[in-house]
């Protein structure tokens, strides 16, 4: 689903997670979350996290986007990401899933997992990036 891609991409964005409105329309109140650190977080503590951060010349890179409805109203995304200095040095190649649920006419983000893995090739599309 397009609008879940989006919003997933929008998350990666400075500037979306700094907006306090913006993260209450796309993150839910039940949110929870197993990072790439193997920390765990939940709404309140990745908002304090966002609030904490500074803006960077790294940029999440995403690719290989998949969406599989679990229920209609359930959704199960699931992708590959990379950090780009501006160097054009790339890190922390990572897997990722998320379960999006639609709360009244919104789809919010309920679940989020990224793990570590190998170094994978870096596409160029319209995705991402």
């Amino acid at each position: 689903m397009e609008v879940i891609i989006e919003q997933e991409i929008a998350l990666h964005q400075f500037e979306v997670r700094q907006d306090k409105v913006e993260i209450e329309r796309l993150i839910h109140p039940d949110f929870r979350e197993v990072g790439r650190s193997g920390n765990s977080y939940d709404f309140k503590s990745i908002v304090r996290m966002m609030e904490a951060e500074k803006p960077s010349s790294v940029q999440v890179h995403s690719q290989n986007y998949e969406c599989f409805e679990l229920e209609s109203t359930v959704q199960l995304l699931t992708y590959e990401t990379a950090l780009i200095d501006d160097t054009g040095q790339v890190s922390n190649f990572t897997k990722r899933s998320s379960i999006w649920v639609l709360v009244g006419e919104f789809w919010q983000l309920k679940y989020h997992q990224g793990t570590p893995c190998d170094i994978f090739e870096i596409k160029v599309s319209r995705k991402g990036t």
